[in-house]
């Protein structure tokens, strides 16, 4: 009676594979085989905007499944791999269902506190009580294996007394992709950067959390990989201006020299391939960044952007200007990570900057802000 009962709500949870859409559905490549992954937005619509971006980041590219207990659960999305709970430092408040967790459920991980769920997620292996009363109701439900655990179930298991760690040859996720992004034309970053949902993945992009596997995969596909050649051209305007060697020329290069280096490094963070491969030495930079037309925004039409109702215009504005802040405070601090949440406050103190002094560039007055700005 207990296996039917599994079984029958295995059967109701589990979005049907007929009903798949390319926008939702993940794909999660082993080295055995590719696992796919039905997200399930009607449950947990925040997680799974946040673990979109992160796959569109290639973030997960290359991450091992560090913690995985025989019949019970395989865990993974550890920056670090060793189960410490590296991640990024950006929690998403839980968003807990009566979904039950069975086999191939798809879920966050997190600490002891309710609201700490960050990057790393487990796929339940098993049906069995146990599982279901430690982890129904207490954990973020965000997909369900469709196909695929036949993949899921060789990922070599850790030793049952170190909580399924200690594995001596973990498995790791060669490549995680959404589904609408396998097959998608190439576009060019201008042509990404016209779309509507810019300004929201404006806003949220991080070049911390933005590994270079994001853009040799997904290069002129995903929106952040667009959004990549815009902060880009910010952190390193701001870093050779630090540096008195800032030069802007209409036959500057930027997306060919960034596309070459994190094709040689696809698992590294973007800050680390701007500043230690990028930012070797001073090149020059072309006058605009893609659909950003730097050269003739003044500090009046960044002020009254970010004074705007409508702020989404600001968006671009604010990533090149965080960029450059974060390159120009680089030169003195070597790949010191600006806080994300220090950003509005910075973008703040830029706008009111520039309510003082609005006749001048944007180029001119970050210069000043970054010169002056403190980061502890």
């Amino acid at each position: 009676m207990i296996r039917f009962v599994l079984a029958l709500c295995a059967l109701l949870s589990a979005p049907a594979l007929a009903a798949e859409i390319p926008e939702d559905t993940v794909y999660l490549d082993l080295d055995d085989g590719r696992v796919v992954i039905q997200m399930r937005p009607d449950l947990a619509p925040k997680h799974v905007a946040r673990v979109k971006q992160l796959i569109r980041a290639g973030y997960y590219d290359g991450l091992v499944f560090h913690r995985v207990i025989d019949r019970f659960a395989a865990q993974t999305g550890d920056i670090k791999g060793d189960g410490s709970g590296a991640g990024t430092g950006r929690t998403i408040n839980a968003e807990f269902s009566r979904t039950p967790q069975v086999r191939g459920t798809v879920s966050m991980a997190r600490t002891s506190k309710r609201n700490s769920a960050d990057t790393e997620f487990f796929i339940v292996l098993d049906d069995n009580p146990d599982t279901r009363a430690s982890l129904d109701g207490k954990y973020t439900v965000w997909g369900q294996v469709v196909s695929g655990m036949e993949f899921v179930d060789r990922i070599p298991k850790g030793d049952k007394t170190k909580d399924g760690r200690g594995i001596a040859a973990p498995a790791r996720i060669v490549k995680m992709q959404i589904a609408a992004d396998a097959d998608a034309p190439k576009q060019d970053s201008a042509a990404i950067l016209a779309r509507a949902d810019v300004p929201a993945a404006a806003r949220d992009f991080s070049a911390a959390e933005f590994k270079c596997a994001g853009l040799v995969n997904g290069q002129g596909v995903t929106t952040p990989s667009a959004l990549a050649h815009v902060w880009v051209h910010g952190y390193l305007a701001g870093r050779y201006k630090a540096s008195n060697a800032l030069n802007f020329s209409p036959a500057g290069e930027i997306a060919p020299a960034l596309d070459r280096a994190c094709a040689a490094y696809p698992m590294a963070f973007l800050l680390i391939v701007a500043s230690q491969e990028l930012g070797k030495e001073p090149r020059d930079l072309p006058p605009n960044p893609p659909a950003l037309p730097l050269q003739a925004t003044t500090c009046k039409q960044f002020a009254d952007a970010r004074k705007a109702s409508n702020k989404d215009p600001s968006e671009l504005m604010g990533l090149w200007t965080f960029g450059y802040i974060q390159g120009y405070k680089n030169v003195s601090q070597p790949e010191m990570e600006i806080p994300y949440d220090a950003r509005a406050r910075l973008l703040d103190a830029m706008a009111g900057a520039c309510a003082k002094f609005p006749d001048r560039s944007l180029v001119d007055l970050v210069s000043a802000v970054a010169a002056k700005v403190r980061i502890k």
